[in-house]
């Protein structure tokens, strides 16, 4: 492995790279939480020493040398999906090019395969038999998917507004379900007073550090695939800002091992009744974690634990948060399907939403851009 150790992002203290690493809650607003840092020129150089083997695979594990993994994991192939042109929406917004990141194509259907596959790599190296998480859906249909492959228990909690649907596709997965009598946060709390006390496998992306370290991989993956072009914009979803945060990362993470030269300005998108990042963003203070409700239930999170990795990945490339609300996603939902045919989740479809609110703000005509969209469950109710 090429790690060098673990930063503290609320402190910036260095600490030795420990895989067992954790940022446990501590009461604060944001909690302690950890990034792996690595040896950026010792992983250009095995990047391109290993190009045979890189050139063979097609997944996460691609990308070993930038991984806090020692040999690429024996779990479902994650990774390696393919950016979609969607030249009738570009041609909408006046882009040169749109470009749609399909996570669909993922084991589960959903980004967070990718970061299931570096966690269940790390669980099976230390020796877990349980691993648990918190989740709308997404994270927990893809922890119980990737558990059944390898003969693991998962243990899935989930908010009273998980969609039967959704409860269905874990059981299916033989997953163990609890259903909180709360919302997302609560189910996070208890997810985490439950794994703590039974020394269960977190993969709960916010507090786990490794988790982000897989899910940057969509970043290394759309610049390989632009071939050094450039790209203006990258839009995805956020909730608890695991995912545009990790994505950030490894933008950053191929300028320094030469494969880029520019950062794209990310955009993360929030629905307007649940927007804690985007009030953070704007210098504003939250409103109550009680209130509003959005059918985006993936990124319904009153209490983001990774916001200050995505803020800060937000700032470092001039980038912005915007909001938009149900009836907007459902719009772009639509148009996803009628004019990409691409089938999206509703949550992720405010991708789409948030460049109609750019093209109301400023010019696009000649730019790039790329939305991160993860592939709707065809008898999904929303």
């Amino acid at each position: 492995m090429n790690t060098t150790g673990l930063t503290r992002l609320t402190t910036g203290e260095q600490l030795p790279f420990d895989a067992a690493a954790y940022a446990r809650e501590d009461g604060s607003p944001d909690p302690p939480v950890l990034d792996v840092t690595y040896d950026y020129e010792q992983a250009a150089r095995d990047l391109r020493d290993s190009a045979a083997e890189f050139q063979s695979r097609r997944d996460v594990f691609r990308w070993l040398p930038l991984l806090p993994v020692d040999a690429p994991g024996k779990v479902l192939p994650a990774g390696g999906t393919p950016l979609v042109s969607a030249p009738r929406l570009a041609q909408r917004y006046g882009l040169k090019t749109l470009l749609l990141k399909d996570e669909s194509r993922n084991p589960t259907r959903c980004l967070k395969d990718r970061a299931t596959a570096v966690g269940m790599t790390l669980a099976f190296t230390q020796g877990y038999t349980d691993v648990y998480c918190a989740s709308a859906g997404n994270a927990a249909i893809s922890l119980a998917g990737f558990a059944a492959h390898a003969g693991l228990t998962c243990h899935a909690f989930v908010p009273n507004i998980a969609s039967c649907t959704r409860i269905n596709w874990l059981r299916r997965y033989g997953a163990q379900v609890h259903v909180s009598s709360g919302n997302y946060d609560q189910a996070f709390t208890e997810s985490e007073i439950a794994g703590a006390e039974h020394g269960w496998y977190s993969r709960n992306c916010a507090l786990n550090p490794f988790l982000v370290e897989g899910k940057k991989t969509c970043a290394f993956e759309i610049v390989e695939a632009l071939g050094g072009a450039r790209v203006d914009w990258v839009i995805s979803a956020s909730g608890d800002g695991c995912t545009l945060g990790a994505i950030g990362k490894g933008f950053r993470e191929m300028r320094a091992v030469g494969f880029s030269d520019e950062l794209p300005r990310l955009v993360g998108v929030q629905a307007e009744a649940i927007q804690p990042l985007v009030q953070r963003y704007a210098g504003e203070q939250p409103g109550p974690e009680e209130a509003g409700q959005t059918d985006a239930h993936s990124i319904a999170v009153r209490r983001p634990r990774n916001a200050l990795r995505l803020l800060n990945e937000v700032e470092a490339c001039d980038g912005q948060m915007l909001a938009v609300n149900d009836e907007e996603i459902a719009t772009a939902q639509r148009r996803l399907a009628t004019r990409a045919g691409i089938v999206a989740e509703f949550t992720s479809a405010a991708t789409l939403a948030a460049l109609d609110r750019l093209a109301e703000e400023q010019s696009l005509e000649g730019q790039a851009a790329v939305l991160i969209v993860t592939g709707g469950r065809l008898d999904e109710e929303s």
